[in-house]
C-alpha cells in the first residue's frame, strides 16, 4: 500500500511505486477536516474521575478482602471462595 498527498489538483505519492500496465488502482480519501464532536460537561465529569488507582494495601491484602467479602447463601455448602492467607 502506498500513501500520497492530494494538493487540490493531483495526488503526489510519498514513495516510488512500480506500476505495471493494466493494474487496478484504488484511491481512498481520508478527510481530516471533519467537524470534531464538542466535549460535553458529562465528558469532562467522566475525565475528571480518571487516573491511577491509589491504595496503601498490598495486592495480597486486597485479594484477601475480596475473597472474605464473598458469601454463599445459607444451606448451600461451605464458602468455596475461602482461601488460606
Amino acid at each position: 500500500m502506498s500513501t500520497g498527498i492530494y494538493d487540490e489538483s493531483q495526488i503526489k505519492l510519498l514513495e516510488k511505486v512500480d506500476i505495471s500496465p493494466n493494474i487496478e488502482v484504488i484511491i481512498t480519501f481520508l478527510d481530516d477536516r471533519l467537524p470534531q464532536k464538542p466535549v460535553t460537561d458529562k465528558t469532562k465529569e467522566l475525565l475528571a474521575l480518571s487516573g491511577t488507582w491509589n491504595d496503601d494495601r498490598s495486592v495480597d491484602e486486597m485479594i484477601k478482602e475480596i475473597y472474605e467479602s464473598r458469601t454463599i447463601p445459607e444451606g448451600k455448602g461451605e464458602n468455596i471462595y475461602a482461601r488460606n492467607y
